[in-house]
């Protein structure tokens, strides 16, 4: 990586390839276990006779950990590094993951999954951190949207491990099996502390704030040269930054809209095997193949928004992404109906390739929209609440099952509340430009 005098270093091909694989990599084996905990939730609740409230419960209750832990670790991102923060989520969440294969019941899972989830959320933001610190601005979108399709990779990962173990060992004891793979986020860690240095606008940023420590007022001057920085509010914590004047409102517009829209999302992976197994009809393990196969066209969501975003900025693809989403799941419930395998399949599709294409832009605007002073304390501010979504939003819809009814909690759960958001999110939330410097974006 050469270092220029002024303005971001220029990265080699090979250093661009590494990055984009870690990154990618880690979000993705990071993602195998939270998609596993979905894809074999309901074996798990036959062997360990737990019910729909009670894998709710479970759900909802490693969200809120990884909520408070994003809220601890942000800021620390911003003072410790990238690097440090990237290193840590991955360790914390491969050792409590591979602790899932002794559950023997509600409670045992119930703590295990808080400690898988508390490191799990923040990889998320520290990820896409350190990427868009790293890649220039004219691909930046593309290449946060190939992080975010490590998702889908590790939703087909998890499908193939999930379809594979209950295969060969059977519902009750194959979905134990499964947690042993991981492991694998562990791997990336080696790689992480033997190639991957720190972001160039991390080091910038710990020496000015070093410089001003001191006194340094030239030290201060040569440094802004390179990139800008509002040095006293660097010296700030980091919520006071955030709910300054200046970004307090694309704060609290993308902690909502994380929320909600993230809250409906994963009411969707969680509960649709089940939902279209016990209430629909369809057989478990040919929804198990069919999620393994229509996974990967998430990928081609992801990438799409990502060119959109390049294009027109990360705000209008979001709203049409979710807005295709929303009507996937109306399909989904109301209109696919047993044997109708096709109609399955169709609606799946869109509500997957959507579904999943929505984030690449989201996570552009979580990281983009603050400076680099605060960009780790921001991107994790914004996944606190998008793990607090998928901490609660499950709560709510199984706690209204009984009153509602399934079909009628899709609609009144899902649906409208999202159609809700979407609207508010394009009213507010301002539209980035594509092709900006960040410094150009936020000082």
């Amino acid at each position: 990586m050469s270092e220029g005098k002024s303005g971001p270093p220029k990265l080699r091909t090979r250093d661009i390839v590494l990055i984009a694989a870690v990154i990618y990599l880690g979000w993705g084996l990071i993602n195998t276990d939270d998609n596993l905990v979905l894809m074999l939730g309901t074996p798990i609740m036959q062997t360990l006779h737990l019910t729909v409230q009670e894998y709710s419960y479970v759900l909802s209750a490693g969200f809120f950990t990884s909520f408070v832990m994003s809220l601890i670790l942000g800021p620390l991102g911003d003072r410790l590094g990238r690097r440090f923060l990237l290193q840590l989520t991955l360790l914390g969440t491969a050792l409590f993951s591979m602790l899932q294969y002794f559950i023997n019941g509600f409670t045992s899972w119930l703590l295990i999954r808080m400690g898988a989830e508390a490191f799990t959320g923040s990889e998320w933001g520290a990820g896409a951190t350190y990427l868009t610190e790293t890649i220039g601005k004219r691909l930046r979108g593309l290449a946060l949207s190939i992080m975010q399709s490590g998702w889908v990779f590790g939703y087909g990962l998890a499908s193939v491990i999930a379809f594979f173990t209950l295969s060969h060992f059977g519902m009750s004891y194959g979905w134990r099996v499964a947690f042993l793979f991981a492991f694998l986020p562990a791997l990336i860690v080696v790689v992480i502390r033997s190639r991957l240095r720190e972001t160039d606008r991390f080091l910038h940023l710990k020496e000015i704030r070093e410089a001003r420590r001191r006194g340094d007022t030239a030290k201060v001057e040569e440094l802004m040269k390179k990139y800008r920085v509002d040095v006293e509010a660097s010296l700030k914590p980091s919520y006071r930054q955030l709910l300054s004047p200046d970004l307090k409102r694309v704060a609290l517009i993308l902690a909502f809209y994380n929320f909600l829209t993230t809250g409906v999302a994963i009411v969707g992976d969680s509960m649709f095997p089940y939902y279209l197994s016990q209430v629909k009809g369809f057989n478990y393990l040919t929804l198990i193949s069919m999620f393994a196969t229509l996974s990967f066209v998430g990928i081609v969501g992801y990438l799409a928004n990502g060119y959109m975003t390049d294009r027109i900025g990360a705000k209008w693809p979001v709203v049409i992404f979710a807005a295709l989403q929303t009507l996937g799941i109306f399909g989904l419930v109301v209109l696919v109906r047993f044997p109708d395998y096709t109609a399955l399949w169709a609606w799946y599709f869109l509500y997957l390739f959507t579904h999943n294409g929505q984030f690449a832009g989201l996570i552009r605007l979580n990281t983009e929209a603050f400076p680099t002073r605060v960009r780790a304390a921001g991107a994790l501010w914004s996944g606190a609440f998008w793990s607090l979504g998928q901490a609660s939003w499950p709560l709510v819809f199984s706690s209204l099952i009984p009153i509602l009814g399934f079909n009628h909690a899709w609609i009144w759960v899902e649906i409208v509340p999202e159609l809700i958001a979407i609207i508010l999110f394009a009213a507010i939330m301002r539209n980035i430009p594509p092709q900006r410097e960040l410094e150009e974006i936020a000082i």
